[in-house]
């Protein structure tokens, strides 16, 4: 790992997780680029040009004096190498230029705690996963960092899912010494598809030099099933496949239920199923 790019809102969810990242580049000696990116205004009337652009200018400047401070008080507490951007433009579009600008390794957001905003988080990541092709990691506003020496790995054994998707999972079980704990939750009654097992054994072959448990929970909700395992297995890191859009909707979405609350308090990292 070369390369974290890290969203910055100013908020103290995306501070935390520039402090997450900031820990995964020292351990990686890598990079952190912070950014943060400003939607241009919409303009319907020519008469309000002038004034709007002296605010968006004013808006520019101001966040480019805040994201300095973000990366001077970083660099005081982690010797690692960091620049700072500020960028207008569709959010989503901004993050995924830069993050191919600097071959980003992996994009480091951070979650917002109950009670506060998720417009940002709940609409990005989303939307991140869906359009970009690199792996996210989502840091909730209380994760302090820890090595993920148990990496648990939610998988429908898609035999589509080539081995370099892997990559990042190895790379962060050879830094750490992880140990996985792969978990399918099939659906009651229904039997592993003879491409699923093909899928478990590319699954198997690519993770084969670490520890490596399979569990299979049966549950008529997958989302009930994967609630359930994490409470009884406590992982350091959840993973998931960004093509899972259904049950990471509901992670990020607009309704949020009691029943989610627990994946909230571990990062997640989200690879992209492309």
């Amino acid at each position: 790992m070369k390369n974290i790019l890290v969203p910055i809102d100013f908020s103290n969810a995306s501070r935390n997780a520039a402090n997450y990242a900031a820990s995964l580049a020292q351990a990686f000696d890598a990079r952190v680029t912070l950014i943060n990116a400003i939607e241009r205004p919409t303009l319907v009337d020519d008469s309000v040009l002038a004034p709007v652009l002296v605010t968006q200018a004013e808006i520019v400047q101001e966040n480019s004096n805040l994201i300095n401070q973000e990366m001077e008080s970083l660099l005081k507490i982690y010797p690692v190498r960091m620049d700072a951007f500020v960028r207008e433009g569709f959010i989503t579009e901004t993050i995924g230029n830069l993050a191919t600008e600097i071959a980003a390794d992996l994009i480091v957001v951070g979650m917002k705690g109950k009670g506060e905003s998720r417009a940002f988080l709940g609409s990005t990541v989303t939307k991140i996963t869906r359009r970009l092709s690199h792996p996210v990691l989502v840091v909730p506003a209380k994760a302090s960092f820890q090595l993920p020496t148990t990496i648990a790995l939610a998988s429908d054994f898609d035999p589509d899912f080539e081995n370099q998707q892997y990559h990042l999972l190895i790379e962060l079980a050879q830094k750490f010494n992880s140990m996985f704990k792969i978990v399918n939750v099939a659906v009651k009654g229904r039997q592993m598809k003879p491409s699923q097992a093909i899928g478990k054994m590319k699954i198997s072959r690519a993770l084969a030099q670490y520890a490596t448990e399979f569990h299979t929970i049966r549950e008529d909700k997958v989302d009930e099933g994967l609630e359930n395992f994490l409470e009884e297995q406590d992982p350091d890191l959840l993973v998931m496949i960004a093509r899972e859009h259904s049950f990471i909707d509901r992670l990020f979405g607009k309704v949020h239920t009691k029943e989610m609350s627990y994946k909230t308090r571990k990062p997640l990292l989200i690879l992209p199923g492309k």
